[in-house]
């Protein structure tokens, strides 16, 4: 009973790392998707004036990201779980999740699909016109390689994959909790000491492998079975097993290996995409040994991440931590449609490239700070950027506009 208990105080205990890795994660989301519009990229709009190099530093982080944020989200779900029934929990999660996507949906995409399709499918129509092909389901902006999907959740993508995977994960959890227990106990033996870095790196490659070529990247919730296998994977990786100190201690363990592994498999990756840039096909026997490098880089870089976290950022608590804990989300909500309206807009004024790039550099970040001080005072505006309402203290679950959406 007091070994239950402690292990239950362990569980439900507050991990500063996960929050600074958390905001670390969505920071560096922020600066990729600034990066995106000086990219050759395919990505809404573009600067005319790209930059070809940019995709090598993009490229440090692209595989392994939003995985970590995935372990994360897993991890939160796992924090939950001990204090809540799937039930309510599942109530918990919807309230905090899909406001921001109907919202993002609604308010957020359309300007930046417009900006899309004037400049990459010539639509010369006003906004009103457009918004209503938007919401009619028009698909006929099209292209032999490209089509644009209207109504569309756009960047919020992460989290309707998120509430997804959530609500899978707590049918589990309320009609077989011994699979998860049987996982938890497997994952164990099989994750313990060097294995935790080089069992899941497998995972990863093997699934690469095995569906990446037939589901590319595409963020469409019905065709996307490679992001799918990855990204839950991570958060059943989250769930089960972040809070075992057995695991913590052994990320620990590894950084100072880990590191030079991921240096090298990034520095390994970043050759091989140079190399074969551009090129119709790729050798097979090329190809499924990078499919390894990948895993072992996208493995690598999160396994250093958590193994630094615990050693340096666990008791770095304070005001900056708990300001960016509730400030992340509604910045990673409004970042995209500032990127793309602002760049857009600064193309216009013909600025030198480096004040241009600073300018959109320093705007985001402004929208994103002035957005989440304005929202954050406005209670009917809190639900729809993911912020708890103002409600009293002790409340069970958030209340108000969003939690009558999923009112049961």
């Amino acid at each position: 009973m007091i070994a239950d208990r402690a292990k239950d105080n362990a569980t439900t205990a507050r991990r500063t790392e996960l929050d600074w890795l958390r905001i670390g994660a969505f920071g560096l989301l922020i600066l990729y998707h600034i990066g995106m519009f000086y990219v050759p990229w395919q990505w809404e709009v573009k600067s005319p004036r790209l930059l070809p190099w940019l995709q090598i530093p993009m490229d440090w982080s692209s595989p392994w990201r939003l995985l970590l944020l995935f372990v994360i989200s897993g991890a939160a779900t796992r924090f939950m779980s001990v204090r809540m029934a799937p039930r309510q929990l599942w109530q918990s999660r919807s309230v905090y999740l899909l406001p921001p996507l109907l919202f993002a949906t609604v308010v957020l995409t359309p300007p930046q699909m417009y900006l899309r399709v004037i400049e990459q499918f010539a639509y010369h129509g006003d906004f009103g016109h457009f918004l209503l092909r938007y919401f009619r389901f028009d698909g006929s902006f099209c292209r032999p390689d490209d089509c644009v999907t209207m109504p569309h959740w756009n960047h919020l993508w992460f989290v309707a994959y998120l509430w997804i995977y959530t609500s899978l994960l707590l049918v589990v959890l309320a009609f077989g909790p011994k699979l998860l227990n049987t996982l938890r106990s497997l994952g164990g033996r099989w994750l313990a000491g060097w294995r935790l870095l080089i069992v899941p790196a497998l995972v990863l490659s093997l699934v690469r492998i095995g569906l990446e070529h037939f589901f590319p990247e595409t963020h469409d919730l019905v065709r996307d079975w490679y992001l799918h296998a990855i990204y839950f994977l991570a958060f059943l990786f989250g769930f089960l097993f972040i809070f075992s100190e057995e695991i913590w201690r052994d990320f620990v363990r590894l950084r100072w290996i880990a590191l030079p592994v991921a240096i090298v498999s990034y520095a390994a990756h970043t050759i091989y995409v140079l190399h074969y840039q551009g090129l119709p096909s790729i050798p097979l026997d090329v190809k499924v040994p990078m499919a390894f490098v990948y895993g072992l880089q996208q493995w690598s870089w999160i396994a250093v991440a958590f193994g630094f976290a615990r050693l340096h950022l666990a008791q770095r608590d304070g005001p900056a931590r708990r300001y960016l804990t509730e400030a992340i989300f509604p910045y990673y909500i409004i970042h995209q449609p500032a990127i793309i309206i602002v760049g857009y807009e600064l193309v216009r004024l013909h600025l030198p490239l480096a004040l241009e790039a600073t300018v959109l550099v320093l705007s985001t970040v402004a929208i994103c700070v002035f957005t989440f001080e304005a929202v954050r005072r406005v209670p009917l505006l809190r639900p729809w950027f993911g912020l708890k309402p103002l409600a009293r203290s002790g409340a069970a679950l958030p209340r108000g506009v969003a939690a009558r959406l999923l009112r049961p």
